[in-house]
């Protein structure tokens, strides 16, 4: 499992250097990224407690507000668990209205998901999800999302092929800017990056970050999940705080 792990981590860094050299030849039109990561989870699922580690390499349409396409590729570990995450976003340029200093329209989001918990299970997750988009230059940006995915699981005690369901998933997400760098970000989400619940057990998070001219970002949010939220007493399932500093370039 320890040489697995070192493997995977390899893969990615490699990815992210092949990518890196070839949008910075290829498409002077866009900004790259790179960020990373740490914090703490507590859940009462088979995860419990643990530090997770991430890192994540993007690209986006540069020096835009609002950008109109964005894509970025992203792996998390820990002493159990490996994620490995791809997601994509596009505004369709008919679908939309642009001023100076205004956007609003439409545009869809892509994700792919791949999880393995060490010696228990491996999980695909693929949702695609058409996107709203409000934003005001400097000020706000303002999105949500609504769709749906397939997920696929293989238990490794469990002698058959995978297993799949079906599931929807929406999210409304507040982005607001202060003219000295200063940003606040709010969120409910059915799902994140990293994880893909099949029942709809919002994540409520709370964030707040700074922004540098330099083009570093560091910022820290908290978030928790209830589960039950509408069937019965609810509950909170899972808390999480994350730390993470962003380079764009």
């Amino acid at each position: 499992n320890f040489i697995i792990r070192i493997e995977m981590k390899r893969i990615f860094l490699l990815f992210v250097l092949i990518f890196s050299c070839a949008f910075c030849s290829a498409f002077p039109r866009v900004t790259q990224f790179v960020e990373a990561g740490t914090g703490y989870v507590a859940a009462k699922n088979v995860e419990r407690e643990f530090n997770p580690f991430n890192f994540t390499y993007g690209f986006q349409e540069k020096e835009n507000f609002s950008p109109d396409y964005k894509a970025l590729a992203s792996v998390q570990f820990s002493d159990k668990i490996f994620d490995f995450a791809m997601l994509g976003n596009y505004f369709f340029p008919r679908l939309n209205q642009e001023t100076e200093n205004q956007k609003i329209g439409f545009g869809a989001e892509f994700v792919y998901h791949f999880q393995r918990y060490y010696d228990l299970y491996s999980e695909h997750d693929i949702y695609l999800e058409g996107v709203f988009r409000l934003a005001l230059k400097n000020r706000f940006d303002f999105r949500a999302n609504l769709g749906s995915g397939l997920k696929f699981a293989r238990i490794d005690a469990v002698d058959r092929d995978f297993l799949w369901d079906f599931s929807l998933s929406g999210s409304v997400a507040l982005n607001y800017y202060f003219d000295s760098g200063a940003e606040i970000y709010g969120s409910i989400v059915s799902h994140e990056l990293y994880r893909y619940p099949l029942a709809f057990t919002p994540l409520y998070s709370l964030g707040f970050a700074w922004n540098f001219k330099s083009g570093f970002r560091i910022s820290s949010d908290f978030g928790l999940r209830l589960r039950d939220q509408f069937v019965v007493a609810p509950y909170i399932d899972r808390y999480e705080w994350n730390l993470k500093a962003r380079f764009s370039f």
